[in-house]
């Protein structure tokens, strides 16, 4: 392999480098790094605290889509919000260290013993470093929670907070579980659980990234899944039917596997370093302004479904995962649950892994989505039969709709095989054909027969066209939250303690889990080639490969202006030649050609074509694309 020239080392150098434009997201904030020691003191007197990131923190204000939200709790008393939460919220770092400052502003600071009667904040952080997580689980909850609230009432007046849990531990103790782990000193701007009204209460907190799996001191840094809730008890002396318990919270308030916030960590992102970077959205759908709808038949054979791909989703497949955008690789995930059969429980080995590629793109006030799923074994199962079943579901939130503790509600817009066989619409996507131009199709691929065991299937494909404007889309966001979840059941007459079922999700099983931050970017047109009218551009025009990630082969798709030659030549990260094919004689318009990477093993590479017409010497280079190749 030879090294390649400077000039291509610098376009590598900007490909990595340049970052995606989007609307600034609401679930993301940087903790910039400093070089100042911080002292855990209440007092926030280091000068980094002034340059730090902050979020503001307010009772009946959402603190950022898509999870942030509020509530008043039952058992804290009957009592109307009179002095409502406001906080401010500040990161920092240094080193593997994460710091945190809360500066609350609260008349009554202090608690009892009793649930839901206490100042504090609960909080959690997503581990890297447990056995489920390195056996292709989603990164674990931890939880840390720092309040009033007691074990039993040998508490009085400026009676201190107490820590509750890291890890495992949830015992009480007026000292951290593991002050190696996570650290922090709470202040009150007055005296705690007495008759006189205070001005508030501060906290600075340490986490130790170490302790969580987390390394953020590489170039690249890294990103610490992480939210809180602020709980504020207020009681009105000699009137017990004032007290009320009020929650605000950033993203999720529960030490759960729910919504996460993004905190993003870099070396170079300091306190002095200027405005932080704008963070990618996880998922871009394109906008297909210029291309024929296409039509929902299931059947993906329009020219526009091979130029959308977003992203495959195979079980078990961590490297797949890795290419994931954000937190993906962390909040994407796969389950097998136990299924009974004949009494007996079992959880069998899968001999049918499914693989399921995933397009999409928007146009007017409609997102189009669709996936091609690989599967030898399709069948059908009752409705509610969720752990064996055959199907795929997105999700999406609706901008319309809230909790009633003002997070965003999801729809799930799915299909499965039932038990006749035939291709049905799940959860809320028969109310939305009903209701909206929502429309669906499934189509079976190759001789698949549904139902049928001495048959070997090829899969099918569903094809979705959503009406955005039943959901409140688009907004001038243009964000879309989003996630898939792929089911698999595969059933075996001969031995039925063989039968299994299996969950791949792309952010987000069910529920109200993880979920992706996309965008409906109206400026990334789709460049595409009709059937009936071909489109000849100026120069050549690379539209991607697929599918990708891809193994072994996957095909390039491009263009170019007139007849003559295309070289195609392939590179790893490091900038290296490991493959370069000539497609000789090739008609001007549109081309797919059959790139075969038997040779290479599994990792990115990115790779150019390169045009030089029948009748010129000059050469035309395609921009720069990327593949993924999984073994």
């Amino acid at each position: 392999m030879k090294p390649l020239f400077t000039g291509w080392c610098l376009l590598l150098l900007m490909f990595f480098s340049i970052e995606l434009s989007a609307q600034q997201r609401q679930d993301v904030i940087w903790a910039r790094n400093t070089t100042e020691d911080i002292v855990l003191d209440g007092i926030l007197d280091e000068a980094s605290w002034a340059q730090a990131e902050s979020l503001q923190i307010v009772y009946g204000q959402s603190a950022g889509l898509p999870h942030s939200g509020w509530q008043t709790d039952p058992g804290g008393g009957p009592g109307a919000v009179t002095d409502p939460t406001e906080a401010v919220v500040k990161f920092l770092a240094k080193g593997n260290l994460l710091y945190l400052a809360f500066d609350v502003k609260d008349k009554t600071v202090g608690g009892l013993n009793a649930w839901a009667n206490w100042d504090g904040i609960l909080m959690s952080v997503k581990r890297r470093n447990t056995e489920s997580f390195l056996d292709g689980g989603v990164s674990s909850a931890t939880e840390l929670f720092y309040s009033f609230w007691y074990a039993d009432t040998a508490f009085g007046v400026g009676t201190p907070p107490v820590f509750r849990g890291f890890y495992d531990n949830a015992t009480v103790d007026t000292v951290p579980a593991n002050p190696a782990a996570w650290d922090a000193y709470w202040r009150t701007d007055g005296v705690t659980n007495d008759s006189i009204p205070d001005n508030g209460w501060r906290v600075e907190m340490k986490i130790n990234l170490d302790s969580l799996g987390i390394d953020a001191t590489g170039p690249e840094g890294n990103v610490v899944e992480l939210n809180f809730s602020i709980w504020d008890k207020d009681v009105t002396a000699g009137d017990p039917l004032a007290s009320y318990l009020s929650r605000t919270w950033w993203q999720n308030p529960w030490n759960n596997d729910d919504n996460p916030g993004r905190v993003h960590i870099r070396p170079d992102v300091t306190v002095s370093s200027g405005p932080v970077p704008e963070v990618e959205p996880d998922l871009v759908f394109k906008n297909g302004a210029g291309v024929d709808d296409p039509v929902i038949d299931g059947v993906l054979d329009e020219p526009v479904w091979a130029m959308t791909d977003l992203f495959d989703l195979a079980w078990d497949n961590i490297e797949l995962r890795k290419t994931y955008k954000g937190i993906g690789p962390y909040r994407s995930g796969r389950f097998q649950p136990e299924i009974t059969i004949n009494n007996t429980t079992t959880k069998a080995a899968i001999q049918d892994p499914v693989v399921a590629h995933i397009k999409g793109f928007f146009k007017d006030n409609f997102l189009y989505l669709a996936g091609d799923v690989e599967d030898k074994i399709v069948q059908g199962v009752g409705e509610s039969e969720t752990n064996i079943m055959d199907g795929l579901v997105f999700r999406l939130g609706d901008r319309d709709s809230l909790t009633s503790e003002h997070r965003l509600i999801y729809r799930e817009l799915g299909m499965y095989f039932n038990t006749e066989g035939n291709p049905a619409a799940l959860r809320d996507l028969p109310i939305m054909v009903e209701e909206s131009e929502t429309e669906y199709a499934v189509a079976l691929k190759g001789n698949t027969i549904v139902n049928d065991q001495s048959a070997i299937d090829e899969g099918y494909t569903f094809e979705l066209k959503v009406d955005l404007s039943f959901l409140g889309y688009p907004y001038e966001d243009n964000a879309v939250f989003f996630g898939t979840l792929l089911r698999d059941g595969d059933s075996f007459d001969d031995d039925p303690l063989q039968n299994y079922g299996s969950r791949t999700w792309f952010f987000g099983e069910f529920g109200n889990w993880s979920i992706a931050w996309a965008y409906m970017d109206p400026d990334d047109l789709i460049t595409s080639v009709d059937d009936k009218e071909v489109v000849i551009p100026k120069s050549i025009e690379l539209y991607g490969n697929y599918p990708n990630p891809f193994n072994p082969e996957t095909k390039i798709k491009f263009s170019i202006p007139q007849a003559g030659d295309v070289r195609l030549t392939v590179f790893n990260i490091l900038g290296q030649e490991v493959s370069s094919v000539l497609y000789k004689d090739l008609t001007a318009g549109s081309h797919e050609q059959l790139f075969n990477a038997e040779k290479l093993s599994s990792g990115i590479y990115l790779y150019k074509l390169e045009f030089k017409a029948a009748d010129s010497e000059r050469i035309f280079t395609s921009k720069i694309g990327k593949m993924t190749l999984l073994k």
